[in-house]
């Protein structure tokens, strides 16, 4: 017997009363191999939200605006905000993950997805002008904060929010608020691309991303649930057997901030040790990683170092052009036993790097349930693609926002967490914020991860294949 044709399914479903064909189309996809990477999904009905997404909306739930991010740009030449207005919603249109609704499941389950047909745009607008110029200011200031923590709302719908504010005769700064639900960082390049293109050419020219945060969330439950994907799940658990769960902090969790930088130059220990890297083959990430888990073996006295490592999660070429929560841990585990020097160490990395890279589709939250998450300590080299963010006559810049809130997106128990490092290379400097748990942390434990970075570097260029890296 050979399987009916798509067209002969098609023609069955057709034939099916309405309330029964969306079952059907569900029931058949069940039926069909899960591929190994994201495929549109069949029909538009509901889907189950991701774990990462259902673990956000309970943080909302005790403390509504936490899960808010925030981005600003002024926008200096003459603004048509008719027009800008068009192409805000043009945008809402095009990403599903902008008009999702996360509930509860009939059934008690998992919160699912639910897609609205037509966006909503949320668009307030304040004029600054008569204003003096300092109070101008000011209230831009207080607006980014403000917009940093207003509480959206998964359950209705009401993911975004943008203000408009009127500077001057020919100067603007527009401030996106979004839930980190159905907004990660990668997600703010892809939303100033399609808003300078709908500004310019139009909203109607705006044509839909290959595949929409929906059809990811439905591919990763079923691909979870399916043989290959539960294999792989199981084996990736059996990876880090016998680590033990970092320890919480007996106070939980509160954010602190840090900004951090590394000194480069001329004879910098930086400088030395990314050149030590790139000979023996490894990237700047897996150098400083390297330096960093020397730092974690001294502090804890063990040779096995477990690191996260954010990682956008767009492995399909056709998830980069949606905007979506795709953000994932990914944890590295590695080997500092047998006292090896820092070049052996360098190759190390680079193995362990790789094969965890290699697991991007394994959500966190699924790897490490019941509080058993194994690192305390996150790291990040970000490569966010640079966005040429450009409006006809119009001159772009960003605008710096409030400090992220990134841990709890990072971490299955905040509390166990004891810092995030993210490090950003721009115009031949590194540095960036560290997000660190004032529970577990005084800002100079984090410090002194960097500076011992700095220090395991120095030395390990002096001397790259002299062994006993640790103990030095």
């Amino acid at each position: 017997m050979t399987a009916p044709s798509d067209a002969g399914v098609d023609q069955a479903l057709a034939a099916l009363p309405e309330s029964r064909r969306e079952l059907a189309r569900m029931l058949l996809a069940a039926r069909r191999p899960v591929p190994a990477r994201p495929a549109p999904r069949s029909g538009a009905g509901p889907v189950p939200a991701t774990a990462l997404q259902a673990r956000l909306r309970r943080h909302e739930h005790v403390r509504p605006g936490t899960g808010t991010g925030s981005h600003a740009v002024r926008l200096t030449g003459r603004l048509d905000p008719g027009r800008l207005r068009d192409a805000l919603t043009g945008v809402l249109a095009r990403h599903e993950a902008l008009r999702c609704r996360i509930t509860d499941a009939p059934d008690g389950g998992r919160p699912q997805l639910t897609v609205d047909d037509d966006p909503t745009l949320r668009l307030t607008r304040t004029d600054l002008t008569e204003r003096t110029p300092v109070e101008r200011e000011d209230a831009v200031r207080r607006a980014v904060t403000e917009s940093a923590g207003t509480a959206l709302s998964l359950e209705t719908g009401e993911t975004s929010a943008f203000r408009l504010l009127t500077v001057g005769p020919e100067e603007h700064v527009l401030i996106l608020a979004s839930h980190l639900a159905v907004f990660d960082g990668w997600s703010s390049g892809v939303f100033l691309t399609d808003l300078a293109a709908g500004y310019r050419d139009g909203a109607a020219g705006l044509a839909l991303p290959d595949l929409q945060f929906p059809d990811y969330a439905d591919w990763q439950r079923r691909w979870l649930a399916s043989p290959d994907g539960a294999a792989e799940l199981e084996r990736r658990r059996a990876a880090f057997a016998g680590v033990p769960a970092a320890p919480r902090a007996e106070g939980g969790f509160e954010r602190g901030h840090l900004p951090v930088h590394l000194d480069r130059g001329p004879g910098s220990a930086l400088d030395a040790g990314l050149a030590l890297g790139a000979a023996e083959g490894a990237t700047p990430f897996m150098t400083l990683l390297a330096a960093l888990a020397v730092v974690l073996a001294r502090r804890d006295g063990s040779t096995d170092v477990v690191v996260g490592t954010p990682s956008a999660g767009r492995f399909a070429t056709q998830l980069e052009g949606a905007v979506g929560q795709f953000t994932t841990v990914v944890p590295i585990r590695l080997d500092l036993s047998g006292d090896p020097s820092f070049a052996r160490l360098l190759h190390r990395t680079r193995t362990s790097v790789a094969d965890a890279l290699g697991h991007q589709r394994l959500p966190v939250d699924e790897l490490f349930t019941d509080e058993t998450q194994p690192y305390s300590v996150l790291f990040a080299l970000h490569n966010y693609p640079a966005v040429p963010f450009g409006l006809s006559g119009i001159e772009v810049s960003q605008l710096p926002g409030p400090p992220a809130r990134h841990l709890e997106l990072y971490s299955p128990d905040p509390a166990a967490t004891l810092a995030c490092i993210g490090l950003v290379e721009r115009d031949g400097e590194i540095g960036g914020t560290a997000e660190f748990n004032r529970r577990a942390a005084a800002p100079e434990d984090v410090t002194a991860l960097l500076t011992g970075m700095e220090d395991v570097l120095r030395h390990a260029a002096v001397s790259p294949a002299a062994p006993g890296i640790i103990n030095r």
